[in-house]
């Protein structure tokens, strides 16, 4: 059977239809996800957690050449989708300077007709886009999330470490002089 006829349970309910690029709750609302949101997600729930792999994968029309917002804003799209559904954003968990990964439990299964057919099942059924543009504080805490990224990589740059290894330095040739010295004194 080929991927169109799957779907993957999340947990209380929830599952994601690949198909038809959507969450359902258990409520019967449906939460319609964006393309690269789709191809994301299917990738952490078959078990992908590299970044580069799945940069290269969700964005392969542009060959991988994706800013890092870019990647961290479909992470907080799925994580926003996941908050909708019910789901605890902590499910998707990112791994510093890997990647991402599930750490929930999908569970992959065939779809019957009543699991595809939305409407029919609940007639007060709410399809719930998900904007695919960043809110302004969308933005501000991805921007946030990247300084914090480069301040973790980069701390060796800070001013701090420089004072610290300057201190250090005048206090190893404080000590190798005062070493010196008592040694000239002892031998003469």
């Amino acid at each position: 059977m080929s991927d169109d006829h799957i779907f993957f349970a999340l947990g209380h309910g929830v599952k994601f239809f690949p198909e038809s690029r959507c969450i359902k709750t258990a409520t019967g609302s449906v939460i319609s996800l964006s393309e690269n949101s789709y191809r994301f997600l299917l990738l952490l729930l078959q078990g992908e957690t590299d970044k580069q792999s799945i940069i290269n994968e969700v964005w392969r029309e542009q060959k991988g050449s994706v800013s890092d917002s870019s990647y961290y804003g479909q992470i907080y799209m799925l994580r926003k989708a996941f908050d909708m559904a019910g789901l605890p954003s902590s499910l998707i968990k990112t791994i510093p300077r890997k990647g991402v990964k599930f750490m929930g439990k999908a569970e992959k299964h065939i779809c019957s007709d009543t699991d595809t057919d939305f409407n029919s099942v609940n007639t007060d059924t709410k399809i719930i886009e998900l904007d695919e543009h960043l809110s302004d504080s969308a933005e501000e805490v991805l921007r946030d999330h990247e300084k914090q990224h480069n301040a973790n990589i980069e701390w060796y740059k800070t001013k701090q470490w420089s004072v610290l290894v300057s201190i250090v330095t005048v206090m190893a040739v404080c000590w190798l002089t005062t070493l010196i010295v008592m040694i000239f004194i002892l031998l003469h």
